[in-house]
């Protein structure tokens, strides 16, 4: 119950917001290789980032503003985690664990075995944070857990969404079918999700991800940028790259912008970013957005107290708790929500 009032009270507090989501946040970046071990004993490496006392290779973990939630991040084909490195230092500096498994880089990609690493990344850190003298100790939050993914990585995000109901949040760019099929995963997939492509796509043409969209059993959009590419999604060209009518810098701060919002209302549970997240987007912001809203509004897979309190709290206005999308949180969407009710 007080959690419930406390969610009411900032919703209804909650300030105008005039920050640049694609510049950095207030924290230093830092980052660092790993070894992640899995249930069975055996082992991986990852790159590591993370909200560090200093933007140094190696620095330690700035606990005093933790703990963070926790994301996995699943490279693309052939692509290896160097090239995502930026977009950890991104969110390193707005307050997020990223893990990158350097597994799975070969010709011959196991789907199934890169989701199950992503997992065990998640897995791993949120154990690390629970022992004493751990170099993550009380920096990780377990209970806040995301995936993203790049091209194979992005499928393979989906499949890990699917295998583990922990994951609340998921964020695949330009996501691939995968072997089982991504597109048949969607419909086990209940967490609030955000499918990003690129319009001029040469490699996995929007197509290919925009059939995952309609599947998605819970709060789900489909963004694409205007004019991105396959390989605008990463730091830099490599082999059989691509190219769109805008530049790599150009799409890096349109997806920095979209990946942070999103992690940040429903990872992080800053509700003021609803209306920026789940709101048209506006003219000339380089974007198109499909969205299905469902009764799941904070988007953790649950329809609960938590939910209700956020339509409540925004009853008789537009925002969250807006399901239908028609302006207002009214009766009808408390209907929706009390019809949908898992508690």
């Amino acid at each position: 119950m007080k959690h419930l009032v406390l969610m009411i009270l900032f919703c209804l507090a909650a300030p105008a917001l005039a920050d640049d989501l694609s510049a950095p946040g207030a924290l230093l970046a830092a980052r660092r290789d790993i070894t992640v071990t899995r249930t069975d004993g055996s082992s991986f490496t990852a790159t590591i980032h993370y909200p560090g006392t200093s933007a140094t290779v190696g620095a330690p973990l700035n606990t005093a503003a933790g703990p963070y939630p926790i994301i996995a991040f699943g490279h693309g084909y052939i692509a290896p985690v160097s090239l995502y490195q930026s977009t950890g230092a991104h969110l390193a500096t707005w307050g997020f664990i990223t893990l990158c498994p350097q597994t799975q880089g070969g010709m011959i990609m196991n789907h199934t075995a890169f989701a199950a690493d992503l997992v065990s990344s998640l897995d791993w850190i949120a154990a690390q944070a629970t022992v004493p003298g751990s170099p993550w100790f009380g920096g990780a939050d377990g209970s806040r857990r995301g995936a993203m993914g790049h091209s194979m990585g992005g499928g393979s995000a989906m499949l890990a969404a699917k295998s583990d109901p922990r994951i609340r949040c998921l964020l695949p760019w330009a996501a691939a079918e995968t072997s089982p099929s991504a597109i048949t995963a969607a419909l086990s997939i209940e967490c609030a999700t955000r499918l990003i492509v690129g319009s001029q796509d040469a490699i996995i043409t929007p197509s290919s991800t925009s059939a995952m969209y309609p599947n998605l059993a819970g709060s789900s959009q489909l963004v694409t940028i205007v004019g991105g590419f396959h390989c605008g999604f990463v730091d830099m060209s490599f082999a059989v790259c691509d190219s769109g009518s805008i530049t790599r810098e150009q799409q890096l701060v349109l997806v920095r912008r979209e990946s942070t919002e999103f992690l940040l209302l429903h990872l992080k549970g800053d509700l003021s970013r609803w209306s920026e997240c789940w709101d048209a987007p506006p003219g000339g912001s380089g974007i198109t957005q499909d969205a299905a809203r469902t009764a799941d509004i904070d988007g953790d897979g649950f329809v609960n107290g938590v939910d209700l309190g956020i339509l409540l709290s925004n009853f008789g206005t537009s925002g969250a708790g807006d399901i239908d999308a028609n302006g207002s949180a009214d009766g009808a969407d408390l209907g929706t929500l009390l019809s949908a009710w898992t508690g």
